[in-house]
């Protein structure tokens, strides 16, 4: 962790972060729209109060760019900047947390810690850096995103009420919960760490504070959207959200650990094994400051901990809670620089990691490197891959047959994928078989008994697709099979059907993965 003096925290800060979001600017316009980001530049061409299965933030945040340039990179300009004020928030937090120490559990007598280097804040964005998933949700709008950056934003808000308790530190409380909860679902998990940290440290009285009850007010105002479009959609999106991580009935060990070894890949060896033991060990909650980040982690911990047992969780999901440890991990390694055993292990991590990060974001802009050859239909990326060409081809073939799209509608065979098809080929619906309720049934409706379709089929789907069943075509004839190829090697298929005599789906849609 030794540093060249002429160099300042700040300086190698700026460098990183400008480093990072310059790769990221150059990928915008080279590399297409993932699913889920399709999903949310979608949102922002069909702004509305809320979304079936998300809260508006995400969708509100890509309304300018889908209005001035509905394109692929204008949709990761936003992801990019919100990215970039992370970056910046978490050097703000790990400074004003471990720079400062309260003496005795004091956090009104707070106190700079002599001899401290502000290169703590640096080490936290290496950190961040380093880590894969994070980096490249570092380019890409998912509602964990605006969530994460109002969460640092809260903790320091927090820090203020701790020290000072001031009047105007209660209506930004209000605020950011307001602006966390219209983000993502899962900001009730800071409603919970609040309660925890006015029970841990002793802040009875905030219950007496009129600006505590003028927060929760503040906060319900601002959630009105979402009550709003759920109360005139009989609310899908909170039966959505509740049957989402426990639509299976027996709770499973595997599950749990194919979860966590899923996370262990994504947010590193390094740090998923030194989190874990910032969580687990009671000693580490001893420190005000190491606490008030593990108070704010641990709800959202425990949650997909839990839920995981019933459905696997994505790594993203708990994203907020990695995010809150990195400072402690930097500080207990902060402590430990002398240790001759941690240098080496800190080089062999941002050596293997920053090599990580760099081939994953090589691989997106080539998708078949000459240095990591695929073999057919194995590349990692072949879910996000083509779909623009397979949109055009789609658009060919539905003009061969008619000369009315309407009388031949585009359908995908799974709801996961319908994003990448309904971007490309807007303003067209696309539907999608089965019997899962989506928000695309909000856009688009459902198609009527008896329609003929345009089925695009990826080679990861079933094929032949199902048919003679509710929810699917009585039969489907394959029109083109399209391989599409990087250096030789097959990327992905796509293969398209005309089909015919769509069945309508269950008369209750379900909102949890088919049997």
């Amino acid at each position: 962790m030794s540093t060249q003096p002429t160099l300042s925290p700040q300086r190698a800060s700026l460098f990183l972060v400008a480093f990072i979001s310059l790769l990221h600017l150059f990928l915008a316009f080279h590399v297409e729209l993932g699913g889920d980001e399709a999903h949310y530049a979608l949102y922002g061409l069909l702004p509305d109060w809320s979304y079936f299965d998300h809260s508006p933030m995400v969708g509100w945040l890509q309304i300018i760019p889908m209005w001035l340039a509905p394109y692929d990179w204008s949709a990761r300009l936003v992801p990019i900047g919100v990215y970039i004020l992370l970056n910046a928030l978490l050097y703000r937090v790990t400074l004003e947390l471990f720079c400062k120490q309260a003496p005795n559990h004091d956090w009104q007598n707070r106190q700079p810690i002599p001899n401290t280097s502000k290169w703590l804040g640096f080490w936290s964005l290496a950190l961040l850096n380093s880590c894969l998933i994070l980096t490249l949700m570092g380019m890409a709008m998912l509602p964990d995103n605006p969530l994460m950056v109002i969460s640092l934003a809260l903790i320091l808000v927090v820090i203020k009420l701790l020290e000072t308790n001031a009047f105007k530190y209660w209506l930004w409380l209000g605020f950011l919960i307001g602006l966390a909860a219209l983000s993502k679902y899962t900001a009730v998990t800071l409603v919970a760490s609040l309660i925890l940290v006015m029970v841990i440290e002793k802040r009875w009285i905030w219950l007496t504070q009129k600006g505590l009850w003028l927060a929760v007010l503040i906060a319900v105002v601002m959630i009105t959207p979402v009550l709003y479009w759920n109360a005139q959609h009989d609310w899908a999106s909170f039966l959505y959200q509740i049957n989402h991580g426990t639509g299976n009935t027996v709770w499973e060990l595997d599950s749990l650990i194919r979860t966590q070894l899923t996370q262990l890949a994504s947010y590193t060896p390094f740090i998923f094994l030194l989190g874990w033991w910032m969580i687990l060990k009671p000693e580490h909650y001893r420190t005000p400051e190491t606490r008030l980040l593990l108070l704010f982690a641990l709800p959202v911990t425990l949650l997909f901990a839990w839920g995981s047992g019933y459905e696997e969780s994505l790594p993203h999901w708990v994203s907020l809670a990695w995010l809150l440890l990195l400072p402690i991990i930097v500080h207990w390694a902060w402590q430990r620089r002398d240790k001759k055993w941690l240098k080496p292990l800190m080089y062999v991590h941002f050596i293997l990691a920053g090599s990580l990060v760099l081939l994953a974001h090589s691989l997106l802009y080539q998708p078949n490197n000459p240095w990591i050859p695929f073999e057919d239909h194995k590349n990692p990326i072949q879910g996000d891959y083509g779909w623009p060409q397979a949109t055009q081809t789609a658009l060919t073939l539905q003009k061969r047959i008619t000369d009315e799209p309407a009388k031949l509608p585009l359908f995908v065979s799974n709801w996961s994928v319908t994003s990448h098809l309904a971007w490309y080929a807007r303003p067209q619906p696309v539907y999608t078989t089965g019997n899962r309720q989506t928000q695309y049934d909000f856009w688009f409706g459902s198609p009527k008994a008896g329609t003929d379709g345009l089925l695009v089929v990826p080679h990861y789907e079933d094929t032949p697709p199902k048919t003679q069943k509710q929810g699917y075509f009585e039969r489907c004839n394959l029109l083109k099979e399209e391989p599409l190829s990087v250096n030789g090697a097959i990327v992905v298929t796509y293969r398209y059907y005309h089909c015919f005599h769509f069945s309508p789906p269950l008369s209750t849609p379900l909102t949890t993965a088919e049997p």
